[in-house]
């Protein structure tokens, strides 16, 4: 754990090497890239953190106030602890902020390492209209039924990630954990709706990029990370057979050998 003016923030370290540092999606905590990190080659130092209001990580957004920078900021932080060129690696919006920190250029960041990541303005202005609105409504229906006090509202979204029955599939505890911090993921979709992004920031970006997501992804994540793969310079898709969202913990192995063969 880091406090940086006094302000927590989520922090595991080990190993020594080139700097990784692992950037999860919501509900989620420096445990979700565990698998993944011990499938890894020794020789890197690898660092991992929680997004805001997840883990011991404060969260210093509010519901005025949620731009991704917040969440940018908890990477720069992480950053500047490593102090060398990062590898930022990350899962879904924990990938759409780890691209949003590439993007700032206030910190070296040497590649990036995309699982699912989810920059929901691709495919607002540049996918199908359809598709938009379908996750639109998705978020919407999932912010009353916040609102409301409907118990399993956090399975609206995981399994409109990961497909049918996936929340309901998950450890109590795991379900526990969703429900204690849905609220939070009441902001995580304000903040990706919110972020703007497009083809020309993609160009901009001149370092390695891993672009992976899942065979059995929805309709969203297609679109989004055929965007991302078309107007990206140095690119590397690969799409993981019979994985879906949450491929970082069903196919860590998979993923930890992608990283291997990515990474320095």
């Amino acid at each position: 754990m880091l406090t940086i003016e006094g302000r927590n923030i989520d922090c595991t370290e080990t190993g020594e090497g080139p700097a990784v540092l692992f950037i999860p999606g919501s509900y989620s905590t420096t445990a979700a890239w565990r698998q993944v990190q011990r499938g890894l080659a020794p020789g890197r130092r690898l660092v991992a953190t929680s997004l805001c209001g997840y883990g011991g990580t404060s969260d210093s957004r509010s519901a005025q106030d949620f731009d991704i920078q917040h969440e940018v900021r908890v990477v720069e932080a992480l950053a500047r602890h490593v102090d060398a060129p990062v590898h930022l690696v990350g899962h879904s919006f924990g990938g759409t902020v780890a691209l949003a920190a590439a993007l700032s250029g206030r910190i070296d960041v040497a590649s990036l390492a995309l699982f699912e990541a989810n920059p929901l303005a691709l495919i607002h202005s540049y996918g199908d209209g359809a598709v938009h609105q379908e996750t639109l409504r998705t978020s919407r229906g999932f912010e009353s039924a916040v609102a409301a006090g409907e118990p399993d509202a956090p399975g609206r979204i995981i399994d409109f990630w990961g497909g049918t029955g996936v929340y309901a599939a998950m450890p109590e505890p795991v379900q526990a954990y969703c429900r204690q911090t849905c609220s939070v993921n009441v902001l995580d979709w304000r903040t990706d709706f919110a972020f703007d992004v497009g083809p020309p920031n993609l160009a901009a970006l001149s370092i390695p990029v891993l672009l992976v997501r899942g065979s059995l992804a929805n309709s969203a994540m297609v679109q989004m990370t055929d965007v991302m793969a078309a107007h990206l310079i140095d690119v590397r898709p690969v799409v993981v057979e019979g994985a879906g969202h949450f491929l970082i913990t069903s196919h860590a192995a998979q993923c930890a050998t992608l990283l291997d063969s990515f990474l320095p």
